[in-house]
C-alpha cells in the first residue's frame, strides 16, 4: 500500500508540501516535452553525421518541437486547465478550451510531418510559428502590463520566440 505524499513526514527545515503544487510542476513541463524529446533523439543523429543527417534533424525538430509539443500543450490545456493556468498566472478561461485544441492541431499535423515532404514542412512551421510568435507577445504583454513572471508566463518565451527562429534557420539552411 502506498502513502500519500501528504501523509509522509517533512524533513526538519523543509517547507511543507503543498498538496497539487509537484503535478503543477509536471504538467507544466508538458508544452516543453517536444524540446526534451528533440535533444534526446539529437545526440544519436549529431554523432552518426551520417549523410542526411541535417535533414533528419529537420524532420525530427518538425515532428517532435512542433508534433509533440503541440499534444503536450494541447494535453495540458483541455485536461488539466486549472492547474495550467495558475502555473502561467492567468485565471482559468474558457478560451483555454480553444488554445488547447489549437495546441492538438498543431500537434497532430506536426507528427504527420514526418510522412510528408518539405513543402509540409514549410507550410506547419509558418503556421506554427505565427501562432507561437502571437502567443509569446501576449506573454510579454501580461508581463509589461501585469508584471506576471509566473514560471509558465516566462519560460515559455523560449518556445515561442526562439523555437520559431531556429526552425525557419533550420529549414532555408537544411531543407
Amino acid at each position: 500500500m502506498t502513502r500519500a505524499a501528504e501523509d509522509l513526514p517533512v524533513p526538519a527545515g523543509a517547507p511543507a508540501p503543498t498538496p497539487g503544487r509537484a503535478s503543477s510542476r509536471w504538467l507544466g513541463l508538458l508544452p516543453f516535452i517536444g524540446v526534451i524529446l528533440f535533444v534526446v533523439t539529437a545526440v544519436p543523429v549529431l554523432v552518426s553525421r551520417d549523410d542526411d543527417w541535417q535533414r533528419t534533424l529537420l524532420v525530427n525538430a518538425v515532428v517532435y518541437m512542433i508534433g509533440w509539443a503541440g499534444i503536450g500543450a494541447g494535453i495540458s490545456h483541455l485536461f488539466f486547465s486549472g492547474a495550467i493556468s495558475r502555473s502561467i498566472g492567468f485565471d482559468r478561461s474558457p478560451f483555454e478550451l480553444e488554445v488547447g485544441f489549437a495546441g492538438l492541431a498543431f500537434g497532430v499535423t506536426g507528427v504527420l510531418a514526418g510522412s510528408h515532404g518539405t513543402e509540409y514542412w514549410l507550410a506547419i512551421i509558418i503556421a506554427s510559428s505565427v501562432y507561437r510568435v502571437g502567443c509569446g507577445l501576449g506573454h510579454v504583454r501580461s508581463i509589461v502590463r501585469s508584471r506576471n513572471y509566473a514560471v509558465n508566463n516566462t519560460a515559455i518565451l523560449v518556445i515561442d520566440f526562439l523555437l520559431p527562429a531556429f526552425l525557419v534557420v533550420a529549414y532555408v539552411a537544411w531543407s
